[in-house]
């Protein structure tokens, strides 16, 4: 029986919370508040020092304050929030693409998902259960950001730099510290209603779907004279969304049956935002003992029920069993995810020293199922539900930290750490219906939109992480501030990694400075990269038809045979340079460039697919499958960029206004591809690891450039919002071979697109607040895909998936919030 465990519900976070009353947050508290400008307020990501400020740091760092956090999560998703605050990320939204449906990474930096590290209260967030397997950055493992309660966030602080020498491993584009409320009474509670509503051009169609309803609530209740307990709960349930274009019946079913004739020009595939509802809580609390004792705890939980959309199978293709879908069927993916954090500890001050000492458990845990399906091997004997795959992650740490401010002639702020981790990640099998081969051998084996997990192919495996780090930084003088900081890890199956970074600011005056820093990081292959393994359907090599694809571990015999060798961690050097300048009392201007060169960066292979791949599969028994991927160091890389942020403040109309124009370029190039591989050029020598294609998209799926511009007005009673953003020109390959040819391969521009989002808040007694708003208000889309069969898959898909834009049109909502 392969080994299974209880799944993570809520519930558990219920428990640990009466487990944990006694409490606290595990950071120094930011009492700043939000109505000073961002730039001067504490910092306490980049910096161990205490009262470090934004401005003074010697790194980029964003913070966004609780009213900026709130108007960019109308939707309900923290990545969404942080794609509209900051230029420098994108969080582009993948549809029909299985557990891509469910879990969506951010790129900070144009860099992959798991290249930036996400900190809750200055604690690290374990990753997702699941790895993306289609999208621009296929291979990686992200934090699943949008299972973080959007309800419990107080504030966000971005460090753009590498920290790995800080932090440890994932810190290579940047850090994201989100930082829960932290209120000692009162309480908030609010009820949000929205939808889009759009003009969808490629069926002439006004549609109004994506209906999405908030309801959340938080409490805080003193503990002692400073202490207190900040819990929450909130509900998000969403609509899908329909954007998918009349399809050609002749060109995209197989046989063109009387039957498929008769769905010519109908809309049966699916494109869009899937299905959703998110159950979250929170707590977050502090205990003072004594006055040099505190206990703290926080914890997050969420539970997602999602559905995706696969490939429409018409009913005279060899995937259809015409006795169970005598029109067709549209198989429906369901992922599950359980995902819960706790941190407690104890922060101690004595005698100069200031410790912190803490545990933590993380899990997410992904159940994948697939509805309105068959088993087209099994003939009309086949269930149509199908349990397809669990995959379950857990990760445990404890951590010790201690800080002193010393006097060596100069100031010195002095930290120290330890770190030991377990991880373990298991995969379960799906339903036995899931992967057999039926009597039918005409027809492909296992479940369409799967098919599920073998026995065979389960894993489960551990590993143990152990870390040191010193950090040092001191004002040498009144105008320059330097920073050390090293870490050592040592990981039980990839060795070890030693990490550096040095950095510098030197003040002109208290209000011009440069900064820059220099430093080495490293991205340990994720556990869930070593034992990840799932088929999927996706196009065949000229995008004419779908076939099973296998995504394999690299230690899988069947991945070594095609030549898969063991993962290795990456390896970054980041280099930045910047200043910043405050030229009058409410204006500040911010530079900061940078570049960004990564060593032996992990892929995901093309698919490897040929007639000999077909016939080599064939020979050992594997028949299930058309196409072979595996994870492999493949490619280095070199990203450069520049950063540039506007601020400015004044009275206006009786209130304030706040001006900000915040702007990121990016452009990345590959330095070096590792193709060689011996085995597989015995089974074709006509292959590559990485098509032309996989490394276009590497290269061109970003944006190149992002600017935001924003204005927001505060009165007594009124307030109002308005964010403009525009996301640069992209390119992506097409299946098009009329498209244009660049670099080697046939591809499309995209232009460049704005969007515009407006929110209206009016304060209708001192607790009760309205607002009106819009996301996208003037409704939007990137460009057309080529009008033409081959690059819309019959007219299936007008759209590119890949511009952070999205492909949903306009979203008005309307929130009430009451204090008390």
């Amino acid at each position: 029986m392969p080994h299974t465990r209880p799944t993570l519900r809520l519930s558990s976070l219920a428990c640990a919370l009466l487990a944990a009353l006694p409490a606290a947050q595990a950071q120094t508290q930011d009492n700043s508040g939000d109505n000073a400008a961002a730039i001067d307020q504490v910092t306490v990501v980049g910096s161990r020092a205490r009262n470090r400020t934004v401005f003074d740091s010697a790194v980029p760092i964003d913070r966004f304050g609780a009213r900026e956090v709130e108007n960019a999560l109308s939707s309900g998703e923290v990545g969404a929030a942080l794609q509209a605050l900051s230029p420098s990320i994108n969080f582009a939204r993948i549809e029909s693409s299985g557990a891509s449906d469910s879990v969506r990474g951010i790129q900070l930096r144009g860099l992959a998902p798991d290249q930036v590290l996400v900190l809750i209260n200055g604690k690290r967030r374990h990753a997702s259960a699941v790895l993306d397997t289609e999208s621009s950055f296929a291979g990686t493992v992200p934090v699943d950001i949008n299972a973080i309660p959007p309800g419990a966030i107080d504030h966000i602080e971005i460090l753009r730099d590498g920290a790995g020498a800080q932090y440890g491993s994932d810190a290579v584009a940047g850090v994201i510290n989100i930082v829960l409320k932290q209120q000692r009474t009162g309480g908030s509670a609010s009820v949000s209603y929205g939808a889009n509503h759009t003009d969808f051009k490629p069926t002439n169609e006004k549609k109004t779907d994506g209906q999405t309803k908030i309801v959340n609530a938080d409490y805080g209740i003193p503990l002692g004279d400073s202490g207190f307990l900040r819990f929450g709960a909130e509900s998000r349930s969403r609509n899908p969304t329909q954007r998918a274009g009349f399809s050609d019946a002749g060109w995209t079913s197989w046989n063109y049956t009387p039957a498929d004739q008769a769905l010519d020009g109908k809309v049966v595939f699916k494109s869009g935002d899937s299905q959703s509802h998110n159950s979250y809580a929170f707590y977050n609390a502090l205990l003072p003992l004594s006055d040099s004792v505190e206990l703290y705890s926080f914890a997050t939980g969420n539970q997602r029920k999602s559905d995706g959309s696969a490939y429409f199978r018409y009913p005279g293709d060899p995937t259809n069993v015409a006795a169970i879908y005598p029109n067709g069927y549209r198989p429906v993916t369901h992922g599950d995810s359980s995902d819960v954090s706790v941190v407690a500890g104890v922060r101690i001050a004595n005698d100069g020293w200031n410790w912190d000492i803490s545990a933590r458990h993380g899990g997410n845990i992904f159940r994948y199922d697939v509805s309105n399906s068959l088993n087209a091997s099994l003939g009309a004997a086949s269930p149509t539900s199908f349990h397809l795959a669990t995959f379950d992650y857990r990760q445990d740490a404890l951590n010790a930290d201690v800080t002193r401010e010393l006097n060596i002639g100069v100031p010195l702020n002095l930290a120290l750490g330890a770190e030991y981790s377990h991880e373990t990640y298991v995969s379960s099998p799906g339903d036995a219906a899931s992967y057999a081969a039926g009597a039918y051998t005409d027809a492909s084996p296992g479940a369409q939109a799967g098919p599920g997990l073998r026995p065979q192919d389960t894993f489960d495996g551990s590993r143990n992480q152990r870390s040191v780090y010193v950090d040092l930084e001191s004002d040498l003088s009144k105008q320059l501030l330097v920073g050390v900081a090293a870490r050592y890890s040592d990981y039980s199956d990839f060795g070890n990694a030693s990490t550096g970074k040095l950095s510098a600011r030197y003040k002109f005056s208290d209000n011009f400075l440069l900064r820059g820093s220099l430093s080495n990081s490293f991205r340990a292959p994720a556990l869930v990269q070593t034992g990840f393994r799932f088929s999927t359907l996706n196009f065949n090599s000229d995008g004419t038809g779908l076939q099973t694809a296998s995504l394999l571990p690299a230690s899988d015999p069947l991945a070594q045979a095609f030549g898969a060798q063991a993962l290795k961690p990456e390896k970054s050097t980041n280099l930045s340079l910047g200043l910043a300048w405050k030229p009058a009392r409410n204006t500040s201007f911010t530079l900061d460039g940078y570049r960004i060169k990564i060593k032996d960066r992990i892929t995901r292979t093309s698919d490897l697919q040929s007639d000999a791949v077909t016939a080599y599969l064939a020979s050992i028994d594997r028949s299930d499958i058309q196409s072979v991927a595996y994870l492999a160091n493949l490619l280095d890389t070199t990203t450069t960029g520049l950063d540039a942020v506007l601020n400015h403040d004044l009275s206006f109309a009786g209130g304030k206004l706040d001006l900000n124009a915040a702007l990121n370029l990016n452009h990345t190039s590959i330095d070096s591809v590792h193709q060689s591989s011996a085995a597989l050029q015995k089974i074709d020598s006509s292959l590559t690891v990485l098509t032309n294609e996989s490394l276009f998209r590497i290269r061109n799926a970003s944006p190149k450039n992002k600017l935001v511009l924003s204005a927001d007005w505060q009165a007594a009673q009124w307030s109002l919002l308005a964010r403009a953003t525009r996301f640069g020109k992209l390119m992506d390959f097409s299946y098009d071979e009329n498209a244009e040819v660049i670099d080697g391969v046939h591809a499309q521009r995209f232009a460049a697109v704005w969007t515009v989002d407006l929110e209206a808040q009016y304060k209708l007694t001192k607790q009760l607040t309205l607002a009106l708003g819009a996301d996208n208000l003037f409704d939007r889309y990137p460009s057309r895909v080529r009008e033409t069969n081959d690059a819309t898959y019959g007219g299936a898909l007008p759209y590119n998936f890949i511009n952070p834009i999205g492909v949903n049109g306009a979203y008005f909502y309307a929130r009430a919030r009451y204090t008390f």
